[in-house]
């Protein structure tokens, strides 16, 4: 399974950045590789537009998505028929409704308002959590 996490405004601060490469280098030391590979990268809308006219399953996180359990999200993630799930993250502005209508899921990880870059970070581990309950590792204590 080949996961993309594509966010459209940077990650500011040290601590954020930290947090991020902590379970992005979680999800890429993971045991069995179940996702290989993982990239985590800043795009424009140019680039996003480029990849929701892609054939991945693309996944818009926004506060009024679907809201899902961690299980749930597993499955989602792992039984996906889709060999490549694009997961985008906005920007202050969020995204507009032509963008919302070419997705394939719009996703909630809080019915808060969050940065963008606690939402990176969130996403970062339940797709590391995810891998935890797909490989039975203790992390994931339901």
């Amino acid at each position: 399974m080949k996961v993309q996490v594509l966010y459209l405004d940077k990650l500011k601060f040290d601590a954020e950045k930290t947090l991020a490469k902590k379970y992005l280098d979680r999800i890429e030391s993971s045991g069995r590789k179940i996702i290989d590979p993982i990239i985590l990268k800043q795009i424009n809308h140019k680039e996003m537009d480029q990849e929701l006219n892609s054939s991945s399953f693309n996944v818009l996180l926004d506060e009024k998505g679907k809201h899902l359990t961690t299980i749930k999200f597993t499955e989602l993630v792992f039984e996906s028929s889709h060999k490549k799930i694009n997961f985008f993250i906005g920007n202050t502005d969020g995204f507009t409704e032509i963008l919302k209508k070419k997705g394939d899921l719009l996703l909630s990880i809080s019915p808060m308002t969050l940065t963008h870059s606690f939402a990176t970070i969130i996403l970062l581990e339940q797709l590391y959590r995810a891998i935890t309950i797909k490989t039975n590792h203790p992390y994931h204590k339901a």
